[in-house]
């Protein structure tokens, strides 16, 4: 009995300081600040629903085909890929 005190005591502690906010209008609209920040962050927020007809006109095709390549030779084996990633910046 002595151990079970302390335990009912810590827990209507924790449950009084989850069900208090300081923040209750930041929390109601927190859903939709979210999905204003994405659509904020969305270079072209129609394109999903008006999508290009043809694909872009720019673009280095061999460097884009060597990608594709390397990416359906890769695939079918994924564990013998152990190649570094690398984010490329600008125009090569």
């Amino acid at each position: 009995m002595p151990k079970l005190i302390p335990a009912l005591i810590g827990g209507a502690l924790l449950a009084g300081c989850a069900s208090i906010s300081d923040t209750p209008i930041a929390d109601a609209n927190w859903r939709k600040s979210v999905e204003n920040m994405n659509q904020a962050q969305t270079y072209n927020p129609a394109a999903a629903s008006n999508p290009e007809v043809l694909a872009p006109e720019v673009g280095d095709g061999e460097r884009l085909k060597n990608a594709l390549d390397e990416y359906r030779k890769d695939v079918a084996k994924p564990a013998e890929v152990k190649q570094a990633i690398v984010f490329e910046v600008g125009e090569s």
